[in-house]
């Protein structure tokens, strides 16, 4: 319950508005002791008039009314599914994950209580509310495109008028009417010449600022951007895939749960635009804003819009708990509820250009059962009516309804499966669906391979720094071979096993079958005790998900537009202090798998290794993911030896002018010796590429591309410069290997004068390697501070005084996380 005396109007306006933008559950507002509004739903703003004079607020808020079992280890699997015992889906527009999954814990009270904004706006006449602008694109040869505009309001005063300024000048400004409230002609304006909103690799996001004028008062000023969203049949991946202002795109990215399980960012626009950057900064260019979590804030699509960052936003539904895997079809209970917060979602995010396309829910099957008829039609139809911006597709995945899918309805379901989400041989990722062709499928309908166009989950195991980790846990036992014996502070942050199911001859299996399965962070290396020390598995980890994450991305790319239109990590973060699914940790310090998506992911030409075996050689393969052709080139592979660095191999490899999104295969590579790991450069543009990997093509290594036993994991100091004097808060450090080994994926630190760790960092170049000798040159934007290597064989100096390792307590570099 929430009580407060609140003082009266300051504006001297004619009325006062209160908004409650989120409650979690229901609420009740009273004003003078008289109740005067109530609200169900999570994600339902009130909008509620108040007094000009001093006031008594009161406000009761109620939890769920079906509050659940948490999901624990001892309960049994009825109440130990995704989601506990799976009640919070009745009530519908709830965040089901409060109730625990596989990778966190339940909130014990549900997130109940007012977990978003709260605001006290004064106005005169009726209070403007969820402005639009309705834009259409007009695409013209050569690049060019004009864009027709109409601006509307769910609520305001009449007569109001709207401008928007060119960015070419004054004579090209648009201006027209508000229309209110759904009136009956909307007036269009055409705008010229107009810059569109791209995603970031692909061009600018440019944003226009919207006015709205009352006479000669400016009411509102907001930001829009113009583009057009379309998913399609693609007919060479045999399923839907997307197109922006009439371009298709190939999809890589990642899912989002939330910034924080407990919600405590829910409206703070800087750790918002951090979380967003960190993904940007790994390649992506989607975040599919998952279904059993929250419909995520506007400070969210602020910084979306601002990055270039693509959105999947689903609804609140998870086949793990409305219907098919657990659960009841007939939930939500109250459908009339439901609708209402997905109408009122709607109209607070429609506005954004980075919200790409709207997701019933989650693996939610079969399609004419899950979503519910009533609730699904409603949905489509509102979306239709009053955003029209974007597709709305039913569900995420069907889950190997092979019976029922039908590739071509691509509004129905953007996949017939998705996974996996264990580490994989590297290889097996530049297979036709990765680890999922080994699956039966109850009548699969003669689709042989069977298409998946866009796999929306595709992951494993993840490990955070040694000072991430104890940032969380005073745990100094390390996971044993294949998770045995696990302490139960790994257990309770939710730890994954990194085992390799390395089977043979697997074609249709069910689950029931005798294992071959790797530990390969025991297995792979020279070193292999009972049990590791913390460190030592630690930086093992790191190495491990670093050539797992790469290959992931790597091998979907080898096949765009043949076999894939898009590949979505499950999952790109994590709310909590997690041992599971994640890029960068609760802190925001990444890890070597958000390396290894960059390095497959930064630039849309790209080079890389292809894993896909032929005559006992690897080969080289470069793609073109951008739009335009890439010229011709030289492509440089060098392999040094490890852990001495001496060069192995070199190799030139000539690549022809490659025409927009085509892959093309440059030479065979074969390494010096089948066993052993090498650090490999590839260079061409420019750009330099480094990778880890063993003979990918050695049948006899236990795990192929893996073979660790070479490397010497003695540690070795580095020495780091910061070098004097800064231009534009940007600063400058010189790190350097003055020993006789190879530095594997040096990973930097910041600390800044206080002793107090800075994150989030934006390096330069990050998890990098430095041969016997070399030196890099590593810039950061922020604040100037020490810099502390460490890495896979690098020796972490102590921290600054007044900071031991592991600092619990790091700072933002845009904004303070205590």
């Amino acid at each position: 319950r929430y009580r407060s005396r609140v003082p009266g109007a300051v504006c001297r306006r004619k009325n006062r508005t209160l908004l409650l933008r989120a409650v979690n559950y229901g609420a009740r507002v009273s004003v003078n002791g008289v109740e005067v509004a109530a609200v169900k739903g999570m994600f339902r703003r009130l909008h509620v008039p108040v007094p000009l004079d001093p006031f008594d607020l009161d406000v009761l808020v109620e939890p769920p009314p079906n509050f659940g079992i948490n999901a624990t280890k001892d309960c049994g699997w009825k109440y130990c599914g995704q989601g506990g015992s799976h009640d919070l889906a009745k009530d519908g527009p709830v965040m089901q994950a409060a109730l625990g999954w596989d990778w966190v814990q339940a909130v014990p009270d549900r997130n109940t209580g007012l977990w978003d904004k709260v605001q006290l706006f004064e106005h005169d006449g009726e209070l403007l509310r969820d402005v639009f602008v309705r834009t259409q694109v007009l695409l013209h040869p050569g690049g060019l495109a004009d864009a027709l505009i109409a601006v509307e309001a769910e609520a305001g005063p009449p007569g109001l008028i709207w401008r928007v300024k060119h960015h070419e000048g004054k004579a090209w400004d648009v201006e027209g009417k508000i229309c209110i409230s759904q009136c009956a002609r909307q007036e269009r304006a055409l705008l010229r010449n107009a810059k569109l909103w791209w995603p970031w690799q692909y061009g600018e996001p440019w944003l226009y600022t919207l006015q709205v004028w009352q006479g000669k008062r400016l009411l509102l000023e907001q930001f829009f951007g113009i583009r057009s969203a379309e998913v399609y049949y693609e007919p060479r991946t045999n399923g839907p895939a997307f197109k922006i202002n009439g371009k298709r795109i190939f999809l890589a990215g990642a899912n989002w749960i939330m910034t924080d399980h407990l919600l405590r960012f829910a409206s703070d626009a800087h750790r918002y635009e951090d979380e967003v950057r960190l993904m940007k900064a790994a390649g992506a260019n989607l975040l599919r804003v998952w279904g059993g979590g929250i419909a995520e804030r506007p400070e969210f699509y602020a910084a979306c819009d601002k990055l270039g960052m693509l959105v999947y936003q689903e609804f609140w539904m998870t086949g793990d708990n409305n219907g098919p895997q657990a659960g009841d079809y007939s939930w939500p209970l109250e459908h009339s509820v439901y609708i209402d917060n997905v109408k009122d979602t709607v109209l607070l995010l429609r506005g954004h250009p980075s919200l790409f396309w709207w997701g019933g829910g989650n693996e939610l099957y079969p399609a004419h059962r899950s979503p519910l008829s009533d609730i699904n039609v409603a949905m489509r139809e509102f979306i239709k009516e009053r955003d029209g911006s974007r597709p709305y597709i039913q569900t995420s995945a069907l889950l190997q309804q092979m019976h029922t899918y039908d590739p071509q309805n691509v509004t129905v379901a953007l996949s017939v499966d998705d996974g996996p989400y264990a580490a994989q041989p590297p290889g097996e990722f530049f297979m036709r669906n990765p680890a999922l062709r080994f699956t039966i499928y109850a009548n699969r309908s003669g689709l042989k391979p069977f298409p998946l166009s866009i796999n929306p989950e595709v992951g494993g195991p993840n490990w955070p720094t040694l000072a991430g980790f104890r940032k969380f846990t005073l745990c100094e036992q390390a996971p044993r071979r294949n998770g045995w014996r696990l302490h139960e502070d790994l257990s309770f942050h939710a730890f994954e096993s990194f085992t390799i199911d390395m089977t043979k001859n697997r074609l249709n299996y069910s689950n029931d079958y005798p294992r071959t399965e790797i530990d390969p962070i025991y297995d792979l290396f020279a070193s292999n005790p009972i049990a590791l020390d913390l460190e030592t598995y630690v930086r093992r980890a790191n190495l491990v998900q670093y050539v797992q994450y790469r290959e992931l991305f790597e091998g979907y790319l080898e096949h765009q537009w043949s076999w894939y239109a898009g590949v979505l990590l499950w999952k790109g973060q994590t709310p909590w202090p997690s041992l599971r699914g994640f890029l960068y940790d609760w802190y925001l310090e990444t890890n070597a798998a958000h390396a290894g998506m960059r390095t497959a992911l930064q630039h849309l030409d790209h080079v890389q290794v292809s894993l896909q075996c032929s005559s006992g050689a690897a080969a080289v393969s470069r793609i073109n993911r951008g739009w335009v052709a890439a010229p011709e080139t030289e492509v440089v592979v060098t392999m040094y030896s490890l852990p001495g660095g001496a060069e192995a191999l070199r190799q030139e490899c000539w690549s022809r002018a490659l025409p927009p999104e085509e892959v093309a295969g440059l030479c065979s590579l074969r390494w010096p010796e089948p066993e052993g790991t090498y650090l490999l450069r590839l260079q061409h543009r420019g750009h330099v590429l480094e990778h880890l990997l063993s003979d990918p093509c050695n049948d006899k290594a236990l795990v192929p591309a893996m073979d660790y036993r070479n490397l010497d994991e003695s540690s070795i100091s580095l020495t780091t410069t910061v070098l004097a004097g800064s231009t534009n808060n940007s600063h400058s450090a010189v790190v350097s290997n003055p020993t006789n080994k190879v530095a594997l994926l040096v990973h930097l630190r910041l600390f800044n004068a206080s002793g107090r760790e800075v994150l989030p960092v934006w390096w330069s170049r990050d998890y990098f390697n430095l041969l016997p000798g070399e030196s890099l040159t590593v810039t950061w934007p922020g604040p100037a501070g020490s810099v502390v290597p460490t890495g896979f064989n690098v020796q972490e100096a102590l921290a600054p005084e007044g900071c031991k390792q592991g600092c619990k307590q790091p700072v933002g570099g845009s904004s303070h996380y205590v």
